[in-house]
């Protein structure tokens, strides 16, 4: 039993290893809101952390929260990826100074569910960083649709018999 017990646990470690590590970011509340709605859906997450920037909030203890977070989950995964809200922000410009001390720590802008969504699978078994990356790239723009109702023509008449 103590044998199956720390095979287990050997095995968890391993797995955790070969996972890759999630940081959402945002300006105020964008990520505890974008993670709040995704745990609704896909339950809670490993390996998964927020990093809000709120304006109560200095740059200097946002760029020391962001660091740690990338530490902590560097770590225990094999890479980190950086989920952001917006290209040029400050949350993105802090996310990419403070990846450059580590190593396989990448940072992508323009976070959306989907993308989120998708990743949370993905992170378990991708290759390489650069291949998870392009997988959730893709998976965010096909999440962008511009739906529309089909149009009724102004003509179509109904039959008063029909109805609920």
């Amino acid at each position: 039993l103590i044998d199956m017990v720390i095979s287990n646990k050997e095995r968890m470690t391993k797995e955790e290893c070969e996972m890759i590590g999630c940081i959402l970011t945002g300006h105020g509340s964008f990520a505890t809101g974008l993670g709040g709605a995704l745990e609704m859906i896909a339950g809670q997450q490993e390996n998964f952390e927020t990093v809000c920037f709120l304006e109560e909030k200095s740059l200097e203890t946002f760029s020391e929260d962001m660091r740690d977070a990338m530490s902590s989950l560097r770590q225990k995964c094999s890479g980190v990826i950086v989920f952001s809200d917006l290209l040029g922000g400050t949350p993105f410009r802090t996310a990419m100074i403070e990846a450059q001390a580590f190593e396989d720590v990448e940072v992508i802008a323009g976070v959306n569910l989907p993308i989120l969504l998708e990743s949370m699978v993905l992170r378990y078994g991708s290759e390489s960083l650069i291949d998870f990356i392009a997988s959730a790239l893709e998976a965010g723009k096909t999440g962008l649709v511009h739906a529309q109702l089909p149009q009724e023509s102004e003509t179509q008449t109904f039959d008063e018999e029909e109805g609920i």
